[in-house]
């Protein structure tokens, strides 16, 4: 009887190390501003980043990804939007350029950012608010930063129950005007009015 050759066993998964799990987080930053994953997306591929444990496990997190990052597209030119004693909505895929700029004069606004695509790492939104109402939807992992304000005004700001892990979005708030209120959360209310038509100029 001839002797059966000698199987290697099968090597066993490699383990990832937290500098690896970094290094996927920021090309799921790279895709987002690509516009090739929206923040939700970005949202939900970190938690599963956070959870792998081999190199296995984080390849299929990017395999629809490109292996090398592309430039990033021009920048969107900067928008101006406006609710004039009207009811403003952006909902659904939509395009946020760097910087934007928003007005709610006795109006309401309503973003819901949760599948929207941005134009870079970092996203610059100017709100200037007179008695109106804004509402942001930011999906969790993106970190916001919340600056300025007015007299009389107030912000409602509901932070996720898990900070956001390096390399994460940034979303910069600028809020200026004399009254009106601000809500940022991570999900629509159960009476959340980002069911109604887009509106607004």
């Amino acid at each position: 009887m001839s002797d059966l050759p000698e199987q290697t066993p099968p090597a066993s998964p490699m383990l990832a190390s937290d500098g690896e799990r970094d290094d996927v987080v920021l090309h799921l930053r790279e895709a987002v501003g690509e516009g090739r994953l929206t923040l939700e997306e970005f949202s939900d591929r970190v938690d599963l980043v956070h959870a792998s444990r081999t190199h296995g496990e984080l390849e299929v997190i990017t395999r629809d990804l490109p292996a090398l990052v592309s430039p990033s597209a021009p920048a969107l030119a900067p928008q101006q939007h406006r609710a004039v004693c009207s009811h403003l909505v952006r909902q659904g895929p939509w395009a946020l350029p760097t910087s934007s700029n928003w007005r709610s004069v006795f109006g309401t606004i309503d973003l819901d950012l949760r599948q929207a695509r941005l134009s870079g790492s970092e996203t610059t939104m100017v709100i200037y608010n007179l008695f109106g109402t804004v509402t942001v939807i930011v999906p969790r992992g993106v970190e916001v930063v919340i600056s300025g304000g007015g007299l009389f005004a107030s912000q409602k700001v509901e932070s996720p129950e898990h900070a956001p892990g390096p390399g994460a979005p940034r979303l910069l708030i600028e809020c200026h005007g004399p009254g009106g209120t601000l809500h940022v959360r991570s999900h629509p209310t159960r009476r959340s009015p980002l069911k109604g038509s887009l509106g607004g100029d």
